[in-house]
């Protein structure tokens, strides 16, 4: 009965007195549960065996989860305490503490499986969803949300005692020193780390929510002394490769690469291409290969990196060089081009290493291309090993139709043959691997309906290893040309660091090889998911598509799938 009369007993500033004495003790104890809440963002943080960087986790996990606390606290319950209602503080505080928790159980759920926070666009997509059907469980809320009401009625019983009895300030005071010290330390660590490109430190910035450390460089760019980062124009920063390359001394096998540009997975036949069908069936064969882009300089650059085209222009004006192809500079090896002399454009030239010591050989025609190849003298030069490239593109073009196309891929499956079989009988195939694939699809596949052509860009992937190991292999993983590039520095140059470290692909010839769900790209702002049989388009304003045939339907977002694709896309964003 006595709190019912407080408007009455008690002055204004009285009131105000009060909910202030209660709320810093209110706030006290939801510190307290923030930061037990928080605890499981440590606990998914990306390990770590050096102190420093445990430190910083430690620092930053107290600090950040009493700073948005406090930040709640100060925006929301600190104003409504001026009323000069004491009751109606309370209730309102106990409310806003209640739905603050209820949003940070939302977002460690979220954490934990997908590892982001929760965004505006990660809430378009929620709300998007109506349903809800986006892969996530959240069935633990039903338990979790009346044990934080109870909790948050307990506190503030137990605030209102304190009040009363004029205890618990000291420790208030120490927990708060002790939270705004870490707040500060973690910033400098931040800030130190940045300035020193300690990415142990670097790489964790993302893990609590709302979390925004000092940074040394954006702080030097917001005084004018470093130009700010920026993306539009594909000058945003990155951090290529993630960790410094480690290699195990390996006997280098030479490495030929073939693209039969224009070549689809529908266009091998028995009639056709005999000679191809006869190259698949004999060597180690990934049914489910698909490119991820409509381009053939995009999926280059796919190969070359094994990471997406949104780099390509960014590295390519730091002068930046893929993983594999530094270290078969660092091992000697003679790098060589041969095309047939139509003009490249400049993110073909760029990929392969035209910047570089390569040396590009122009020929005619693709059978020309063939023949200089299997011809190369190279092979054996002063035993050095060989990377050769042979680009054929006179299937990609698509103005050959009908009989004249069909006459132009027999005559190329001919000379495809004839190379294979050069290199056996000259004893070339042996300490040789060589890749068999395109990077263009055929161009009469691709229509004008839907937005991803997905059986131009169902392609053949060949690998024929010189030891004759993994001979008549049928492979059903999904696989893609950001697969190329890991599957070299791995299996065959002898790289030891992790293929996601310079990757998105994975190395094909590893026994861990795995199944992925999906396959990442993206075209004119659209997130593209590619599986055997469909994709799935998320567009820029939150719609989604599933495409299968001629089927094109607007779907649920698979809120799980996009996240975890967008994180593949930006693993190399700095």
């Amino acid at each position: 009965m006595a709190d019912l009369k407080l408007p009455k007993l008690f002055s204004y500033r009285e009131q105000v007195s009060r909910a202030n004495l209660w709320g810093r003790q209110f706030l006290f104890f939801n510190l307290l549960l923030s930061s037990v809440i928080g605890l499981a963002y440590f606990y998914a943080s990306p390990s770590t065996s050096a102190f420093l960087p445990f430190f910083y986790l430690l620092v930053s996990w107290l600090g950040q989860m009493c700073f948005l606390t406090f930040a709640v606290y100060l925006v929301a319950f600190f104003p409504i305490s001026l009323i000069g209602n004491f009751r109606l503080s309370r209730a309102t505080a106990v409310i806003i503490a209640t739905l603050g928790d209820i949003v940070l159980l939302f977002d460690v759920k979220l954490y934990l499986i997908a590892h982001v926070h929760i965004v505006p666009p990660v809430i378009s997509v929620m709300m998007h969803d109506l349903d809800f059907y986006t892969g996530l469980n959240y069935n633990f809320m039903y338990i979790a949300v009346p044990v934080v009401i109870a909790l948050q009625l307990l506190f503030s019983r137990l605030a209102l005692r304190s009040v009363y009895l004029q205890k618990g300030t000291l420790g208030c005071t120490i927990f708060e020193i002790t939270a705004l010290v870490a707040f500060l330390s973690s910033h400098c660590l931040s800030a130190w780390a940045d300035a020193a490109s300690y990415r142990p430190i670097t790489a964790m910035r993302s893990v609590y929510p709302a979390h925004y450390p000092l940074t040394a460089k954006s702080f030097l760019a917001n005084h004018g002394w470093l130009p700010e980062k920026s993306s539009a124009n594909g000058n945003f920063e990155y951090i290529y490769p993630l960790s410094d390359i480690t290699v195990d001394e390996v006997k280098p096998s030479n490495i030929i690469a073939i693209f039969v540009n224009g070549l689809s997975y529908s266009d091998l036949s028995e009639e056709n291409t005999p000679n191809i069908l006869k190259i698949k069936r004999t060597y180690m064969s990934f049914e489910n290969h698909y490119l991820p882009y409509d381009s053939a300089s995009d999926n280059f650059f796919a190969a070359m990196f094994g990471v997406p085209r949104e780099f390509s222009r960014a590295f390519s004006e730091h002068h930046t060089y893929p993983v594999t192809l530094e270290q078969m500079y660092r091992t000697e090896y003679i790098v060589k081009s041969i095309y047939d002399g139509k003009e490249p454009d400049s993110n073909y030239i760029f990929v392969n290493g035209a910047l570089r010591s390569v040396n590009y050989i122009t020929t005619k025609s693709d059978e020309e291309s063939l023949k200089a190849g299997a011809a190369d003298a190279s092979l054996a030069e002063n035993g050095r090993p060989l990377a050769l490239s042979l680009v054929l593109n006179d299937l990609a073009d698509p103005k050959l139709t009908g009989s004249k196309r069909l006459g132009r891929l027999r005559s190329i499956d001919n000379a495809v043959g004839e190379f294979f079989n050069k290199l056996e009988d000259q004893g070339y195939l042996y300490n040789t691997v060589v890749f068999l694939t395109s990077s263009h699809g055929n161009p009469n596949l691709i229509t004008k309906s839907g937005i991803f052509p997905h059986r131009a860009s169902h392609v053949p992937f060949i690998i024929c290893l010189g030891n004759g190991s993994n001979r008549g292999v049928s492979v059903q993983i999904l696989s893609s040309h950001f697969d190329i590039a890991p599957t070299i520095g791995a299996s065959l140059l002898g790289i030891t660091t992790p293929t996601s470290d310079y990757s998105i692909g994975e190395n094909l010839l590893s026994p861990k090889a795995r199944d992925r769900d999906f396959i990442v790209s993206s075209r004119k702002g659209d997130l593209i998911l590619i599986r055997s049989a469909s994709v799935s388009i998320y567009k820029s304003n939150g719609n989604a598509f599933f495409e299968s045939n001629d089927t094109h339907k607007a779907i649920n977002p698979d809120l799980e799938h996009l996240i975890e694709a967008m994180r593949i896309i930006k693993r190399f964003e700095k």
